[in-house]
């Protein structure tokens, strides 16, 4: 509903101060008259800033449990956009927030994270002008539709396996969070109500047979260390003065051993900032007998001829997808040669790639199939000629003793030339991506290909990151990076930021080529800003110039200095 604007006269009394307000609200509780609601300001909770109030005040912005499938029709086309929408920020979420960041800190990563937000319509606000309070309910029919359907596409995705199910979790509690810490306090209450959880508000003045009454708000704030507000710029904290009671059963059993909260007679006393993280619990438990639920209607869902494929890719590929800026193969860098190959091998060679060209030598021993396969059109995307590749394949291959000029001609020429675009379709190889690279099959003996940051274990990581003389806290941060979420390509990152000092790892971990052409970048940044600072550098001011020979006498040197200056 609009409200109307009308005209009222002017008052020539002067409005009461705050302070004769308060006591005036205070006398009227006393004498049990009814309190007038508090006028509520323009500005207020929603993720958009500031809003007006109206009907929307307490409105959930479409936040769910997702109890109930969707009932809608939409396109393959939609289908598959959706869910990519979706993924991304998911994969926003597992990227801004570290391994070990807490539900408590979520509105910490609320910057960096509002963007994918808009960008993919998956977050509301709360209306700010009267147009936007017309379009608000068609909006939001809209907005649950799209979070409804992307949430059960991906539900479907992510069911198959542990690790799968285990990333989807975490990353949609993440999301329920954040969007239930952008709800107004009113809205929080009507959620909380409509999910069925057993809780009250803790008034002082209600009593009851359970002794309610008799319990002190002062008490259970200073007893409860979760109920400290802390706002920033070293300002003493401050005391939630909000409180709910619920049974200590309906409490996450996490924050009673932590002593986050008080329990006094089998009730949990909870202030209203550690709610979020019993309804968080709420929703993860649900969640996941829910993608149980999922997995049994996966095999109907993977037969059908038109999502089943792309339900495989995601599969396949929806945990390795790293969200980094799209690298520019237009400026291709310095070119990969016979002659700076061991030098640029050694600097700007991806580690699966490095790893295989010396494993290659340490062993003496040709490269299995698999091997070959992954770094023939790596090096020619890099910069190799057929004919640099002929000759470097040749030596690195006769290494090995069982490998001569006349088997190298009859079996592995073909390969060389088929890259190229010379034999079979005349089509030429691509190099293969990151996610392609690491869905290698598993290493056997005498083999060496696909991702070292997956096919080796942490003592061998250890190792071979050791001989490539990369720092002991960088080799800490990618064990974290694989033990706590399999991030392969994150530790990519990190093995890029530790040889490219001042390098923030943008537009690596796609593609070993992306790799390759950013090292190349970097440090052809880095030679021309030496050579600007060597030929721009200025002589200090009042600084004489003096030029002196062999024959040049003190005299002659003086006298040149005052000359010059």
């Amino acid at each position: 509903a609009r409200s109307v604007v009308t005209r009222r006269p002017l008052s020539l009394a002067r409005p009461p101060p705050p302070a004769a307000r308060q006591g005036r609200r205070r006398a009227m509780r006393k004498i049990g008259a009814p309190v007038p609601a508090r006028r509520r300001s323009s500005g207020g909770g929603g993720a958009g800033g500031t809003s007006i109030a109206g009907p929307y005040v307490a409105d959930d912005l479409g936040l769910s449990m997702y109890a109930a499938s969707p009932d809608v029709e939409v396109s393959v086309r939609e289908f598959e956009e959706l869910a990519r929408d979706r993924l991304r920020v998911l994969h926003v979420f597992d990227r801004v927030c570290s391994y070990d960041s807490k539900l408590d800190n979520m509105s910490e990563f609320k910057p960096k994270l509002m963007k994918d937000l808009v960008d993919s319509q998956l977050i509301m606000n709360y209306p700010a002008t009267e147009a936007d309070m017309d379009a608000f309910d068609t909006k939001k029919a809209e907005f649950i539709r799209r979070d409804s359907v992307s949430h059960f596409v991906l539900r479907l995705a992510f069911c198959k396996t542990r690790d799968a199910r285990d990333w989807f979790l975490r990353q949609e509690q993440r999301l329920f969070v954040l969007r239930f810490e952008s709800l107004r306090p009113e809205a929080q209450e009507e959620f909380i109500k409509r999910s069925n959880l057993k809780c009250r508000k803790f008034e002082m003045n209600a009593g009851g047979a359970d002794g309610q009454g008799k319990v002190n708000l002062h008490e259970v704030q200073r007893a409860t260390p979760a109920a400290k507000i802390y706002r920033g710029d070293g300002a003493k904290p401050e005391w939630d003065s909000t409180f709910y009671i619920m049974p200590f059963y309906e409490v996450d059993p996490r924050l009673i051993a932590s002593r986050r909260l008080v329990v006094v007679n089998g009730n949990a006393y909870v202030p209203s900032i550690a709610l979020k993280l019993i309804l968080a619990k709420r929703f993860r438990d649900a969640l996941a007998a829910s993608l149980d639920v999922a997995f049994t209607g996966l095999p109907r869902a993977l037969t059908d001829p038109r999502i089943g494929g792309f339900l495989r890719d995601l599969q396949d590929y929806g945990l390795q997808l790293l969200v980094a800026k799209a690298a520019n193969n237009d400026d291709v860098g310095e070119q990969l040669t016979l002659d700076n190959f061991e030098e640029l091998m050694l600097r700007s060679f991806p580690p699966c790639m490095r790893r295989a060209v010396e494993r290659q030598r340490e062993t003496k021993k040709h490269l299995k199939h698999a091997g070959r396969l992954q770094l023939r059109p790596f090096l020619k995307e890099c910069g190799f000629t057929i004919d640099d590749s002929m000759k470097w394949w040749k030596q690195e291959l006769c290494r090995d003793q069982t490998v001569d000029a006349v088997s190298f001609e009859k079996n592995y020429t073909y390969d060389v030339e088929h890259t190229y675009g010379k034999k079979g379709h005349l089509q030429g190889q691509n190099s293969f991506g990151c996610p392609k690279i690491i869905g290698f099959p598993a290493e056997s003996a005498g083999q060496c290909h696909g991702c070292p940051f997956k096919n080796l274990d942490v003592p061998g990581l250890r190792q071979q990151m050791h001989k490539w003389k990369i720092p002991e806290r960088t080799v800490l941060e990618m064990e974290k990076l694989i033990n706590n979420g399999k991030h392969f390509q994150l530790a990519c990152v990190e093995y890029f930021k530790a040889l490219h000092t001042g390098h923030e790892g943008d537009g690596v971990g796609n593609s070993p080529g992306d790799f390759f052409r950013e090292s190349c970048r970097h440090y052809a940044r880095k030679k021309e800003q030496a050579g600007t600072t060597a030929t721009t550098s200025p002589a200090k001011p009042g600084a004489a110039t003096v030029i002196t020979t062999p024959a040049a006498t003190p005299a002659a040197v003086a006298a040149g200095s005052q000359g010059a200056a």
